[in-house]
């Protein structure tokens, strides 16, 4: 691929949409890292919490003082993905950078790379900035890319049916590949996200120079998973799944 310059961040780029749940201390120290971070680009910074909490509001604005903001707080618990979806609704720029409560940004949002390859790639459906050692391995089963001093890899979407073509992890992606589905609710959670963009041909790239890292590792309650596994047809629906991906990585 040829050498092509960084892309220049024009202010209203990007809007950087944050969830969280009732972990302000998690909140705290990631949004920290994230205002001493080179924001160009980044029009305001939406951060949407899952809990009735009134401490949560306190940490957003002191963290976020001097940056243009938006801090939503549901009226109970909603679910992850509800919860993303009410915050969609206020993007006004092309593309989303998305994160939760518990990273870390040593050196960067990696905005202009993203950018990059999001521009000479249409079926790269968002950038991964995490640390490439704290992703499967699989990952990395194609060859890697360089262009313009950029090094990145990007996923086979067949190498498994729930992840490699979709993810909340932290990374810029285009506003246009959420709203031509209208809600991430319509269709489930992160692994039903995965799939439906798996089966149009949509993969993610990984950053080899991401330095992102995350901390939140202990395990909350996830009420978007609790309603699947809940819901009726949830046996169906996850055979239908297996059927689909199955003709997806033989036949296509």
């Amino acid at each position: 691929m040829s050498q092509t310059a960084l892309p220049d961040l024009a202010d209203d780029l990007v809007t950087l949409v944050l969830t969280s749940c009732d972990r302000p201390a998690f909140l705290e120290r990631t949004l920290t890292s994230i205002a001493a971070c080179d924001l160009t680009g980044i029009k305001r910074i939406i951060v949407i919490e899952d809990s009735t909490n009134p401490e949560i509001e306190s940490v957003v604005t002191k963290c976020l003082s001097s940056i243009p903001h938006l801090f939503l707080q549901n009226e109970k618990n909603i679910g992850q993905i509800s919860s993303i979806d009410r915050a969609y609704a206020h993007i006004d720029t092309p593309y989303i950078y998305h994160c939760e409560e518990d990273w870390l940004f040593p050196s960067g949002l990696f905005l202009a790379e993203s950018l990059l390859i999001l521009e000479n790639h249409p079926k790269v459906l968002a950038v991964m900035a995490r640390i490439p050692s704290e992703n499967p391995d699989n990952y990395y089963s194609r060859p890697k890319h360089t262009l313009n001093g950029v090094s990145y890899w990007i996923t086979d979407p067949k190498i498994h049916r729930r992840w490699g073509s979709f993810s909340f992890n932290p990374g810029l992606r285009r506003t246009s590949d959420y709203t031509d589905i209208t809600s991430y609710t319509t269709i489930g959670p992160e692994r039903d996200i995965s799939l439906h963009y798996k089966l149009q041909g949509y993969s993610l790239a990984v950053l080899e120079q991401g330095d992102v890292t995350h901390f939140g590792f202990e395990r909350t309650i996830k009420v978007d998973e609790t309603k699947r596994k809940r819901a009726p047809g949830y046996f169906f629906k996850s055979l239908k799944h297996r059927v689909q991906f199955f003709i997806y990585k033989h036949f296509k």
